[in-house]
Formats: C-alpha cells, sequence, structure tokens
C-alpha cells in the first residue's frame, strides 16, 4: 500500500500523519507539485491521497499553474473512489472540485490554537471528541459541498471538516506537532505581525497530540 501527499511548501508537509501510515504499511511519496513535479506513476498504485496545506487561493491557478493540474488529479482520485483528504488549502480545494464556493473569509483569519466543536456525525470521526483543539492558520472559506456532511464547525467559519464519499476535508491542520509550528511562525512571521498576532503566545501554547484520533481516521477511511 501507497500513499501520495500532494504538498505546496515543504515545511507544510505530513507531520504527525506520516509516522500513523507507515505504522499501518504504507509507503509514501510526496509530490512537490509546485517544484514542479509531476506524478510518474500511476494514481490508482495509491491507496490514500492527502492535499496538503499552502498560502496560496484555491482560486488561484493563474498565479500557481501547478494548482490546475492538482485539481485534475482530485478530480481523478475522487471518480476512482480512491480515499481523499484535504487538509487547509486541499480542503478547500476539494470543495471546489465538488462544485462549492471558495472565498475570503469576511469574519477574518484563525490563526493559532482553537477549539472546533462537533456538528453532524459521521463514523470516520466516531472516536473523535465533541469539541477538539486544534491548530488553525486560514484566511479563506468554503461552501459547503452538495451532499457533502459537515461534521465540525468553530464559532467563526462553520465549515471546519466534512465528509463526501470517501474524501475527508479539514480545514485545520491536525497534523502539526511542536516543531512544524515553530517552523510555520518563522516563515510567515510578516504576516503574524501583520495581523497583530503574538508569535510568542502561539509557540507556548500547549500541543495536542493527535497521533490516535488521526490513526482512527485513517483506519476507518482506508477500511483496515
Amino acid at each position: 500500500m501507497r500513499a501520495l501527499a500532494v504538498r505546496h511548501v515543504l515545511v507544510e508537509h505530513l507531520g504527525l500523519i506520516e509516522p500513523v501510515l507507515k505504522l499501518m504499511g504504507l509507503e509514501v511519496d510526496y509530490l512537490d507539485t509546485s517544484q514542479g513535479e509531476r506524478l510518474t506513476r500511476p494514481l490508482e498504485d495509491y491507496s490514500l491521497v492527502v492535499f496538503l496545506g499552502g498560502y496560496m487561493g484555491a482560486y488561484e491557478e493563474g498565479l500557481y499553474p501547478f494548482l490546475s493540474y492538482e485539481f485534475k488529479l482530485m478530480e481523478k482520485s475522487l471518480a476512482m473512489g480512491i480515499p481523499t483528504i484535504g487538509i487547509c488549502l486541499g480542503a478547500q480545494m476539494l470543495a471546489r472540485v465538488l462544485g462549492a464556493k471558495v472565498y475570503r473569509g469576511e469574519r477574518g483569519k484563525e490563526i493559532g490554537w482553537m477549539e472546533v466543536y462537533k456538528v453532524g456525525y459521521h463514523e470516520y470521526f466516531q472516536d473523535f471528541p465533541e469539541r477538539l483543539k486544534v491548530f488553525q492558520w486560514h484566511g479563506d472559506t468554503f461552501d459547503l459541498p452538495q451532499n457533502a456532511l459537515r461534521v465540525y464547525a468553530s464559532e467563526k467559519y462553520e465549515n471546519q471538516a466534512f465528509v463526501y464519499k470517501k474524501a475527508v476535508g479539514l480545514q485545520f491542520h491536525i497534523e502539526v506537532d511542536k516543531d512544524m509550528v515553530k517552523k510555520w511562525v518563522e516563515l510567515y512571521k510578516d504576516e503574524l505581525d501583520t495581523e497583530g498576532i503574538n508569535r510568542e503566545k502561539i509557540l507556548e501554547d500547549a500541543v495536542p497530540d493527535h497521533k490516535l484520533l488521526i490513526d482512527s481516521l485513517l483506519k476507518k477511511l482506508l477500511n483496515l
């Protein structure tokens, strides 16, 4: 079994998801589309495809042409019934491929450790708590795709996690660990300064370990 991770920024990788996948016996391949890479292995060789986060907008393929290539990959993955996960930008891309609108959030950005809460039930999230502390870093949001089930919402934005058949969209970051957060804070420090967000507060906040939740989600999604 193999998993494909479509990555937009080197520091925005699979994080906690990668060791969980490897413990399940999956080999992991990264596809850095922003660096010009294209898939050389047939998509059907993969048991899971994960589209990761990035600073791009899901509506900015004019600025970032590699997004157009990714949309085609995602469409093919969905059509073939390959379990697919979209995280942050990846979730927005998934929503768009499913026909929903993606746009700038009118209530401002969500950046830092925040709480989301369950608003729907799906077996993929059976072991997830009613309220979950997650890491957020986004300014865009999206409408819920038709025939998708909303599972989590936040105080600012109602679409934080959704399920569509064998696809899961996560607006929040369940994959980050302390080291990833530290690198993001350094890389995107200008944005934090512009938003008036205290960098030290983000770094000092307790980092929850979501590996058990990731394990549960993946096992259900992959039917293991």
